[in-house]
């Protein structure tokens, strides 16, 4: 079959059914087609109820003990919708976390996004979704206004769009582009080191800045983003690279999010434990990444500040070490953009006490390195100081207002 060849898996009549997403796949009839045929897109079962009513399984990840499963990315697209009423079921969204079972990261509060060209995104309203508690079931009421739409649990972003990023400033000085090595599929792991080489790098603070460890973190990724157009774009970023060097890795987990996947890497790895246990085979994302630090700091090199960005659902926070730099982060975050928490979050040890291999990187590299090392996880649902889930600019706007905080923490 051809690239650009649909697979229809089942002609449907009153039900329709298809199997987990793929790289292409599609569940049709004379009326509606779903379809997961392009990067990141994913989804699980289909069935439909009725003539207007369809139900959609999130696939899921496990990891490589089928333990710890995570349904927390979905991201399709709708065809033959125009004219239509439609109530679309999200299921199978209960898993495990940490190994306590129970856990499901789409919630009554967590709202998905709609878009008319795949490029546009805005939150459905109340009014658009309903929760049901006992059968824990995300329900969509959808009156689309064009023939053709997408579903995502968040805004995506994807390693096509990290690249046209980058590509913008291939010929920059300020910004040098480099590999740290391969993942399990053989994508290049990107490193990017933007500072003004003219000033000697001893007279410059240090910034290591991560994203995107876990695949279905996306708005991480739009952090990012304007992290960089800040520092490269605006007349006060720019002054910044006179003081400071940003060592930003920007996609940790580039196969799980070409694939749609969630937190684990090809080989059932989660990218944000095992920084205590790393099987190079297995682990090549963890080992390039970790080795990169390592032989930065082992030329004698400083690392003043590491942060790690995620996503969560229903808090905004900062978890590390006790230091200032923690707290000038904090404060910075809390009084100048949208960012919601009280007090940084102590470290625990590991994630999961007596279990080897559960290290998070910000505890592995304060264990280890004692470098300040900080993990941020920014909220998904509702934002008090907004009024609303954050948008795709509110994502923009916080990652400007990171950079400045970061510079903040470092002085």
């Amino acid at each position: 079959m051809s690239p650009s060849s649909y697979l229809y898996l089942l002609a449907l009549s009153a039900i329709a059914s298809c199997q987990p997403a793929t790289d292409q796949n599609a569940v049709n009839n004379s009326v509606l087609s779903f379809y997961t045929d392009f990067e990141a897109g994913s989804l699980g079962d289909v069935q439909q109820l009725s003539a207007h009513h369809w139900q959609c399984a999130v696939a899921g990840e496990t990891d490589a003990d089928h333990r710890n499963r995570q349904a927390s990315w979905y991201y399709f697209r709708v065809e033959g919708a125009r004219d239509s009423t439609l109530t679309i079921d999200l299921t199978d969204l209960v898993g495990e976390y940490n190994y306590q079972p129970g856990a499901h990261a789409i919630t009554a509060q967590t709202r998905p996004v709609i878009s008319y060209d795949n490029r546009n995104w805005r939150h459905l309203s109340d009014q658009e979704v309903s929760w049901d508690e006992e059968k824990v079931i995300l329900r969509l009421h959808l009156k689309p206004r064009k023939d053709t739409f997408w579903i995502a649990h968040q805004p995506p972003y994807t390693t096509a769009q990290l690249k046209q990023l980058l590509a913008q400033y291939q010929e920059e000085p300020y910004m040098k582009i480099q590999s740290m090595g391969e993942s399990a599929a053989g994508e290049s792991l990107v490193l990017l080191t933007l500072t003004n080489t003219a000033i000697p790098l001893e007279q410059k603070k240090v910034v290591w800045l991560m994203a995107r460890q876990h695949a279905w973190e996306s708005t991480t990724s739009w952090v990012v983003e304007a992290a960089i157009r800040y520092l490269m774009d605006t007349t006060a970023g720019r002054a910044l690279l006179d003081k400071i060097v940003f060592q930003v890795m920007p996609m940790g987990d580039p196969d799980g999010v070409a694939r749609g996947g969630v937190r684990f890497n090809t080989f059932g790895h989660d990218l944000n434990r095992n920084w205590d246990l790393v099987r190079p085979a297995e682990m090549p994302e963890i080992q390039a990444q970790k080795q990169a630090m390592l032989d930065w700091l082992s030329q004698g090199h400083p690392m003043d500040l590491f942060l790690t960005l995620h996503n969560t659902e229903s808090a905004d926070y900062v978890q590390g070490p006790d230091l200032p730099a923690g707290h000038k982060l904090l404060a910075y975050m809390t009084a100048y953009t949208s960012f919601e928490a009280e007090g940084l979050r102590p470290m625990p040890e590991t994630t999961t006490m007596g279990k080897p291999g559960r290290m998070t990187v910000n505890q592995a590299l304060w264990a280890a390195q004692g470098v300040p090392a900080y993990l941020m996880e920014m909220k998904v649902e509702r934002v008090e100081k907004l009024g609303a889930n954050r948008t795709v600019d509110d994502w923009l706007a916080l990652g400007a207002g990171l950079v400045q905080a970061l510079a903040a923490a470092v002085e």
